[in-house]
């Protein structure tokens, strides 16, 4: 039955006033918060340092971004060039999430790539790429924990395929390079799985997680790859945390000054929207993140920066994310250029990566397929699998 919008006016109401109120407040804070921005801003080593005293008060949890790679927070570089001749790569990924409604517990997941090739026409490489793929079926066991006897949460499912994305890149690298060619290769999201940026334990998820993403990404750079993540209309606000210092003193912030200095709702992309010019990039920071330690990635610790891939008056803010081997000017430079070429061709979204979306997508009818053949093999065994009362009953509706 539609939802009759008529009797949610009230509510709608209240929701569109205090939404804009928020924008009043948020128009308000954000002439300040970008300041240090600006190329007048004569306060970037203080507030610098500010922020590594933030980082290290244990009890904040402070995840600001640490402009500490050489180039200061108000700077702006803009884009490199091309390389002549090179394979871009871009890579996705794809899952079933387990259902508790579903006659049997499975997950899948799959990633898939794309390539294109610049400087030569019609390479076989390109075929190659399209069909490169990596697929697993998840059983019952791996499902449930051991301890708890419950299911585990889809984030492990989750965990699992963007794994499986970075290795696809990995080797996909290694085939570029057999050819001859410079590999540029770029995921879509993070480089890093998300679960290892809210880990609280990465102790534990060194040996599931952190060392088959670090063997992957030590292959990219054996190949002399230049490899990034790139992250559409992010919601991060590392650059926001860090400019709400800017002014304070050297003295080790409180978690009260930190509190008021926090700014709920205004993410970078607001302040960058104003701030970035078309075509340029911001300067290169740490994001502050746990699993950055040396202890953990080393040196494949991440560094991120936000391009501007649109044009005056609108601006397209995305952030590209970089293994600290790649993070310098030449590399950081051939990236930007790469994916503003695509971004353009894709209406404002790299047409690489969504050509890589394509290849990986589990569509609702693979989804019926593998159902179907998992079925049909537990009924030659003599298995009847049963749906839930529920799922049975949409299948009649």
């Amino acid at each position: 039955m539609p939802v009759d919008t008529t009797s949610l006016y009230a509510q709608i109401n209240d929701y569109v006033e205090a939404y804009q109120r928020a924008r009043h407040h948020r128009e308000g804070r954000l002439e300040q918060l970008c300041a240090p921005l600006r190329a007048g801003f004569l306060g970037a080593d203080a507030l610098l340092e500010t922020c590594r005293i933030a980082a290290e008060v244990a009890e904040l949890r402070w995840s600001g971004a640490l402009f500490n790679a050489g180039e200061p927070i108000n700077q702006q570089f803009p884009f490199g060039q091309e390389p002549s001749r090179y394979a871009l790569i871009a890579s996705d990924g794809s899952q079933i999430l387990p259902d508790r409604h579903k006659a049997f517990f499975f997950a899948y997941v799959q990633a898939g790539c794309a390539g294109f090739v610049y400087g030569e026409h019609g390479h076989p490489l390109v075929e190659e790429l399209r069909r490169l793929k990596r697929s697993r079926l998840m059983a019952e066991s791996e499902l449930f924990d051991a301890q708890t006897g419950e299911l585990k949460p889809p984030t492990e499912v989750i965990n699992q395929r963007d794994l499986m994305e970075i290795e696809l890149m990995a080797q996909a690298c290694r085939m570029a390079r057999d050819a001859g060619l410079q590999p540029v290769v770029v995921a879509d999201g993070s480089l890093v799985p998300f679960a290892l940026l809210t880990s609280r334990n990465l102790v534990h998820d060194s040996e599931r997680l952190i060392k088959p993403l670090k063997a992957a990404l030590s292959v990219m750079r054996e190949c002399g790859a230049w490899a990034c993540g790139y992250i559409d209309r992010p919601n991060s606000n590392n650059i926001v945390r860090t400019c709400a210092l800017a002014g304070l003193s050297l003295d080790a912030p409180t978690v009260r000054t930190m509190f008021e200095q926090t700014i709920v709702g205004i993410f970078d992309r607001h302040l960058l929207e104003r701030e970035l010019a078309p075509a340029h990039r911001t300067a290169l920071f740490d994001p502050g993140w746990e699993v950055n330690a040396p202890r953990y990635l080393g040196e494949h610790a991440i560094r991120a920066c936000y391009v501007n891939f649109g044009e005056p008056g609108q601006p397209i803010i995305a952030r590209i994310e970089v293994p600290q081997w790649c993070a310098a000017p030449g590399p950081i430079g051939v990236l930007c250029a790469v994916l503003y070429r695509h971004a353009r061709i894709g209406g404002g979204y790299p047409l690489a990566l969504k050509a890589a979306h394509e290849e990986a997508v589990v569509s609702e009818e693979d989804q019926r397929a593998i159902e179907q053949a998992i079925e049909q093999q537990l009924l030659d065994r003599g298995i009847l699998p049963r749906a839930s009362f529920k799922q049975e009953a949409k299948r009649r509706d």
